[in-house]
């Protein structure tokens, strides 16, 4: 897959992400089977809220040229989304949400390792050159 196909996907997918969790973020917990105290709902609307400047970065720089910048990008995105998908795998595996909390840990998962086989392919071709 190309980076400007994957920055796309990625940008839209974190907009509904942050779409979601900033008009209904008591909604959308419900959905994994946890209620939404005064406190989570906070925390999910700023979850929503790097969500959106997240899509904005992936959607302004898919078409930028190769650059340190967007290696740097790349990488946060693949360490970004490895991260969050450890945590979402714990998460999942301790039972705190229902079935769907391995929805998640899928897409985490896979952006992780979208970014980071893309990364490997951009550095080696700036290493090589």
């Amino acid at each position: 897959m190309r980076l400007k196909t994957l920055l796309s996907i990625y940008a839209a997918v974190a907009l509904l992400f942050c779409l979601g969790l900033l008009a209904a973020p008591g909604f959308w917990i419900t959905l994994y089977g946890a209620v939404a105290e005064p406190q989570a709902v906070a925390l999910l609307r700023l979850v929503g809220a790097v969500f959106g400047g997240i899509a904005v970065m992936c959607w302004v720089s898919r078409a930028a040229g190769p650059s340190p910048a967007r290696d740097a990008l790349v990488f946060g995105l693949a360490v970004t989304n490895a991260l969050a998908a450890l945590v979402s795998i714990e998460t999942a595996r301790a039972g705190v949400y229902n079935q769907l909390a391995w929805g998640p840990v899928a897409v985490f998962a896979l952006a992780a390792v979208g970014f980071a086989l893309i990364n490997r392919k951009t550095s080696a071709a700036v290493h090589a050159s």
